[in-house]
């Protein structure tokens, strides 16, 4: 396992867990632009570079259930550049640069963007001994900076205020029609200045 030793290993910050589910209670309300989706009961915090995003519980209870992300840990370590092992900072403070992990499939570097919270270089070896994707194929890279590009969410159409579900996990851009009809459920950011990096050593 990389080096890694089991008992060691740890579930991820960011991976969501049994305890934090709940259900999205979601309807149809008319907006300026038409009809919106919201959650049946508003509250401080439900939006989120325009798009509703998904509620969880924040208590990291239960057992960790892999690969599940969750989405508003996801959202906030990404808005506050911190490792998604550990949760700490994923910024070098010498050159200013944050790091990030990505399967070395050549789609996420090439299309210069990702759902992927950073990783600091200190858990990157077990970032890759958790994960099955990269074991097969691990890459790492630094960025001078990053920003919002859009969200993964799952699509509603309305009948009259009911939302029904029509499809999930689609990527959508922050200024995508379809942002009243979207439960945004993890943020895509777009990198700058993408450079390869060599693996962290054990």
């Amino acid at each position: 396992m990389t080096g890694v030793a089991a008992t060691r290993l740890r579930a991820p910050a960011v991976v969501a867990r049994e305890g934090e589910a709940v259900p999205q209670y979601v309807v149809f309300a008319e907006g300026a632009n038409g009809p919106r989706l919201r959650h049946a009961r508003p509250r401080p915090g439900d939006w989120g570079h325009g798009f509703l995003r998904a509620r969880q519980k924040t208590n990291r209870r239960g057992h960790p259930i892999f690969p599940a992300v969750h989405a508003r840990r996801q959202w906030q370590y990404i808005d506050l550049g911190l490792c998604q092992v550990c949760g700490r900072p994923a910024r070098d403070p010498v050159s200013g640069r944050w790091w990030w992990l990505l399967s070395d499939d050549g789609q996420s570097a090439a299309q210069g963007y990702t759902n992927a919270p950073p990783t600091c270089p200190g858990c990157i070896p077990e970032a890759i001994a958790q994960c099955p994707y990269l074991r097969k194929a691990a890459a790492v890279y630094t960025v001078t900076d990053y920003e919002p590009y859009g969200v993964l969410a799952n699509l509603y159409r309305p009948l009259g205020e009911l939302a029904i579900p029509v499809m999930e996990g689609v990527e959508l851009t922050l200024s995508d029609p379809l942002r009243g009809q979207a439960l945004a459920t993890q943020l895509l950011v777009l990198f700058h200045s993408l450079q390869p990096e060599p693996l962290p050593a054990d």
